[in-house]
């Protein structure tokens, strides 16, 4: 690769502040349509969790959702880093390859162990929650960066509205295999048009990727998971997922490159906003895996611990809907918040939302179609500020030659906690059986175990809250970047360090 024009910590190249406004916001749309693919590949597949599970004969249909959650936690901090290295739009197309033969495998197979692969396989899609804010931050000038940020949180928002009534419509009509073949056209052409329009980032920074760490931590988690799903070896593989994750922390501070970076970790701007980033998953590890359940469990008159029966369709609309709306509005509205204002009151808004949509299920509030149209409201609400503000907060507190890395950590911390939260509040609802459905013969849970899981989550919340309270970074008007200090246009490095 041909060097680059050293320039002046904390300046971007001319040739990124001189950007016009309409390559700026070609390149912020079309990185906004790429992490659409993220939501998508969740909100699409979860209306069609019950039909799923009738297809495959299985009572652990969360791991749909579990399963893209722990590989993404592993995968993506790689990918993060392998993209400060090589370069950002060229790992990302790699990872979109990679993405789209995974969705072509949960298209075709009958296997479910195969379908759960190609799920796997998907995980890399989840790379462009971290790589596309890195490019929104080196490709854009810096006085549009903010609402960059708040731009992809309106993608973001936007698939959460469209996904659940375009699959909703698509698992009902045709069945739920079609909505991943949806999927990959989308993302086929998204990931052509990323590749033809969108400038390569010049930001380049030597790491060595920490594949130990990568193990020790997706085999701890993967334990614990185990140990959630097995009666029978659950002590067994709790006691294993402790000790590898004891080790893998051990591990990382005698590494130089960690998977995640320990002095990184140790600025309060950062371990701060991880911490947030880890309560709200719990959060959306459950909303992905346990609402579209909840919602579509079948109605039986005069029992109050049934759910509302709810089609595919009739999901998308009381419930996708009113949450893809609030979250496109939130997205953008938390980056003026962050702009005008600071990024920690715009996750002060997003974390209320989300307490008040925990405490809906929880006292079990969910039971009419207004009901479940407010749950919508606030869970959106909560999305859009939180994407927004959270990747804010971390533009805020380290160097541009740090972004992708510590993006990872906070999606690390976000998706590990939701695929363990999908997993552990799954099992509680499998305690709360109403009763064997006659006709497909799978168990019906009650509601109860719903509640139950969803007072874990307005706790995870709290603490959320709390920790946002205690934040002193955050609190001035974001200023994409500069205040943290930008290392941009360095002379290239050779990608091989030592620890």
């Amino acid at each position: 690769m041909a060097g680059f024009i050293p320039s002046t910590p904390g300046q971007k190249s001319s040739d990124t502040e001189n950007r016009s406004k309409k390559q700026s916001i070609l390149i912020i749309v079309l990185v906004a349509l790429m992490t659409e693919i993220v939501a998508f590949e969740f909100t699409l597949v979860s209306p069609g969790l019950t039909d799923m599970a009738v297809d495959f004969q299985t009572t652990r249909i969360t791991l749909v959702m579990t399963i893209p959650l722990l590989v993404g936690g592993v995968v993506v901090p790689i990918v993060g880093k392998l993209a400060d290295v090589y370069g950002k739009k060229k790992v990302l197309l790699s990872a979109g390859a990679t993405f789209l033969v995974g969705t072509v495998l949960c298209a075709t197979v009958a296997s479910y162990p195969l379908f759960l692969v190609g799920r796997g396989l998907q995980a890399c899609g989840l790379a462009s929650s971290v790589v596309c804010y890195g490019l929104i931050r080196d490709l854009i000038p810096s006085r549009w960066v903010p609402l960059g940020v708040g731009g992809i949180g309106v993608g973001i928002g936007a698939s959460a509205l469209i996904g659940p009534i375009l699959g909703g419509w698509l698992i009902d009509t045709f069945g739920f295999r079609s909505a991943f073949w949806f999927l990959f056209a989308y993302s086929a052409a998204v990931i052509i048009a990323i590749a033809l329009l969108v400038p390569e980032t010049t930001v380049r920074i030597a790491h060595r990727v920490d594949y130990l760490g990568a193990l020790l931590l997706g085999l701890g988690a993967s334990a614990l998971i185990l140990g959630a799903n097995n009666e029978d070896l659950r002590t067994v593989s709790f006691v294993t997922g402790i000790a590898l994750i004891v080790i893998f922390v051990l591990a990382e501070r005698r590494i130089a490159q960690p998977l995640i970076s320990m002095s990184l970790l140790a600025r309060p701007g950062v371990w701060m906003t991880l911490a947030i980033a880890a309560a709200y998953g719990v959060l959306n590890g459950a909303n992905g895996a346990l609402l579209p359940q909840m919602l579509r469990a079948p109605s039986i008159p005069g029992n109050d611990q049934s759910g509302l029966g709810l089609s595919a369709l009739g999901y998308a609309v009381q419930f996708g809907l009113p949450q893809g709306l609030a979250a496109a509005a939130c997205g953008l509205l938390a980056g003026w918040v962050a702009r005008q204002h600071s990024p920690r009151l715009a996750m002060l808004i997003g974390m209320s939302g989300a307490f008040i949509g925990s405490l809906l299920v929880a006292f079990g509030l969910v039971d009419t179609t207004g009901a479940t149209i407010l749950l919508g409201f606030f869970m959106g609400v909560a999305n859009g500020f939180f994407y927004a503000s959270s990747q804010n907060l971390l533009i805020e507190a380290v160097p541009a030659d740090t972004q992708a890395v510590t993006g990872s950590m906070k999606f690390t911390s976000e998706q590990v906690a939701g695929a363990l939260s999908s997993a552990f509040l799954g099992v509680i609802i499998g305690n709360y059986v109403l009763m064997i459905n006659p006709t497909t013969g799978q168990p019906i849970p009650s509601m109860q175990g719903y509640h139950y899981s969803y007072f874990i989550c307005a706790a995870a919340i709290v603490v959320a809250i709390a920790v946002t309270l205690a934040m002193k970074h955050g609190r001035t008007p974001a200023t994409g970047g500069l205040a943290s200090g930008q290392k941009f246009d360095t002379p290239e490095t050779p990608a091989v360090p030592t620890r």
